[in-house]
């Protein structure tokens, strides 16, 4: 099996065509884009003469020996992924050495292209044998969006073989300096990349290997997330809305969010039906899991108040704004280093902020994870919650080395009095 360069016809100069007979079934040959003079030609090396007068010789040599790599490459990963080869098999593979591109062929050779198709086939994809959902899809047309954008200002259109290091190092300088994105914000895009690297190289078609690289990584902010301890829920829970129906039933939800540890688009569209005996069972929308959560005495007492039914459901986006205006009206003003949205900037910045402002439907279950962290196995926690691994569980706990220090020396203390 051996790749050849030869040239024919009478034209001069002429361009080098290339011929490739893998097996005794498959012989193909194409024309490459380089031209060379024929008496600047070596039939025997094939390859441009070290003492030709053509000034380009050693980059034509580079560029045919790197096909000739191409090729063999190609021809070992089509044939280990069983991929189906045709009489064009040849002329696809120079042709996309060498720049040239068919338009609906463009998701084989450029990186927001292969993307699109990505997105557009992502509602038919299995993650864990799940459907993946609109919110994480939603995630990677953002970060398709941010690369488009990088793109644009760089004058640039990224094939898979750009997806490098130094494409790392720009494109997070960007994300800073441009976007003015957050570390948390840069991180998620760094993983959705590595995501699209990781399956265009199932799809076999040829990714820069450097996406692998330990440099090519995410990162997390240390930022400072609130939640709230028991004593403050048990607040929230006593505290007399009844003069106000929208926020008591806004407080309501609240109370069922922090003793769930349930994502709100879960809380927030529980129903009778979710009861069973003395557990609420829902099949979370984000893991498709089903998840079995004993009632929380709360819960009980706001389920008998309610004849037996669920808060009023209420979106998102007012669930966030009520509960900020519950812990203001309760009066949660401790200061707290944190980062919080700028209206003005549309971008988070850090400072300190009085801890209603910081509330959001997060608190919930990060608050439930946290006040169980250390009486109850985590494993028992996580069955809850549905997280997968511990490390993504223990993202969740928020527990400072002040609070830390108080357990410790409580139970110094409980020792030493018994």
């Amino acid at each position: 099996m051996k790749v050849n360069f030869i040239l024919k016809g009478k034209n001069n100069p002429t361009k080098i065509i290339c011929r490739f007979k893998p097996t005794q079934n498959f012989d193909f040959t194409h024309t490459t884009i380089y031209f060379v003079r024929r008496e600047d030609w070596s039939k025997i090396q094939q390859r441009v003469k070290q003492n030709a007068t053509t000034t380009n010789r050693n980059l034509i040599n580079s560029k045919l020996r790197e096909l000739e790599d191409v090729i063999f490459d190609k021809w070992n990963l089509d044939n280990i992924n069983k991929s189906n080869i045709t009489k064009n098999w040849l002329k696809n593979v120079i042709d996309g050495f060498s720049g040239k591109v068919i338009n609906n062929e463009l998701h084989k050779f450029y990186y927001t292209d292969w993307i699109d198709n990505f997105i557009s086939d992502a509602p038919k994809r299995l993650h864990n044998g799940k459907p993946i959902s609109y919110k994480t899809i939603q995630q990677y047309a953002v970060t398709q969006k941010k690369i488009i954008a990088f793109e644009k200002l760089n004058d640039l259109k990224l094939r898979f073989e750009d997806i490098d290091l130094k494409f790392y190092t720009n494109f997070v300088y960007y994300c800073r300096n441009n976007e003015k994105l957050g570390d948390n914000s840069i991180n998620g895009h760094i993983k959705n990349i590595k995501l699209f690297c990781k399956n265009i190289e199932q799809d076999g078609l040829p990714i820069n290997i450097q996406y692998k690289h330990s440099n090519f990584k995410g990162f997390v902010a240390n930022t400072q997330y609130i939640y709230f301890k028991d004593a403050e829920i048990d607040t929230i829970f006593n505290y007399d809305f009844s003069d106000n129906e929208r926020l008591a039933n806004a407080r309501d939800l609240f109370i069922i969010g922090l003793r769930t540890g349930l994502r709100v688009s879960d809380f927030l569209r529980l129903q009778k039906p979710n009861l069973k005996e003395k557990n609420i069972v829902i099949e979370t929308i984000k893991t498709k899991q089903t998840t079995t959560i004993p009632m929380h005495p709360q819960i009980v007492k706001i389920l008998q108040s309610r004849n037996g039914e669920f808060p009023r459901t209420i979106s998102e986006q007012k669930f966030n704004l009520y509960i900020k205006e519950i812990c203001k009206t309760i009066g949660f003003s401790e200061l707290v280093e944190s980062s919080l949205q700028n209206p003005k900037t549309k971008r988070k910045e850090k400072g300190l902020f009085e801890k209603w402002q910081l509330v959001s439907s997060h608190v919930c279950r990060r608050s439930f994870a946290t006040n169980l962290y250390g009486k109850l196995p985590n494993k028992v926690i996580m069955a809850i919650t549905t997280h997968k691994s511990e490390a993504q569980f223990l993202a969740y706990i928020k527990t400072t080395n002040e609070e830390f220090a108080e357990i410790l020396g409580n139970y110094w203390n409980k020792e030493n009095n018994e």
